[in-house]
């Protein structure tokens, strides 16, 4: 009985982060209304009582629920009952700063080029929040860097951004010159030790 009530907690709690307000654990749906699962057992991961969800917990609550409140598809999910999710929209009246996680790798890449998509069409999570920046960033790098945007300079540079709900925006890229980022870290350069010298040559031995 303990179990089953866990279940049906859990499958409150999905309908709550899928079907209502996913912006508050840092995370937007496609079009269809799916998120990755691996992001979603992230995102549950990072909340008191959740923190021992796995994808096949998720799973159980599909397989046991008469009524289910979730679907998956391949590596993807979503609430059943769409009807409450915020649409994403065009962000009239933008804060003047929003934040955006990148890994550190790519922190030299981003100051001379700025922050493009990963592939065609995709999306960029920027959060009014920067905590809420640094939970996002924390699922890609253990110690993200935040960038900070200037959504003023962002838009003259011919940025268009969405607002996806709560705290959370979405851009096309980042071009240079509309964000802010920390210093690149200094890079310690290794004096070259001079080479050795040949030893001189042994004299001949007479006879």
């Amino acid at each position: 009985m303990k179990h089953s009530r866990t279940i049906d907690k859990l499958a409150k709690m999905l309908a709550y982060v899928l079907g209502r307000h996913p912006d508050e654990f840092g995370l937007i749906p496609d079009e269809d209304g799916y998120v990755k699962t691996k992001d979603l057992v992230k995102a549950l991961s990072e909340e008191d009582g959740w923190r021992h969800i796995r994808l096949s917990h998720i799973r159980e609550v599909i397989h046991t629920q008469r009524a289910c409140v979730v679907e998956m598809a391949d590596n993807r999910i979503r609430s059943a009952d769409r009807s409450r999710l915020q649409v994403v929209r065009t962000a009239d009246h933008p804060p003047k700063l929003l934040y955006h996680a990148i890994r550190q790798r790519a922190h030299a890449f981003v100051v001379e080029r700025g922050v493009q998509g990963a592939s065609v069409g995709s999306r960029i999570v920027l959060a009014a929040d920067i905590e809420m920046a640094r939970r996002i960033g924390r699922r890609i790098d253990a110690s993200p860097v935040i960038l900070t945007v200037n959504t003023q300079q962002a838009e003259n540079k011919g940025v268009r951004l969405r607002f996806a709900g709560g705290q959370l925006y979405l851009a096309d890229g980042l071009p240079p010159g509309c964000f802010h980022a920390p210093p690149l870290p200094k890079t310690t350069v290794t004096a070259k030790q001079p080479a050795k010298p040949d030893p001189p040559p042994r004299a001949k031995t007479p006879g």
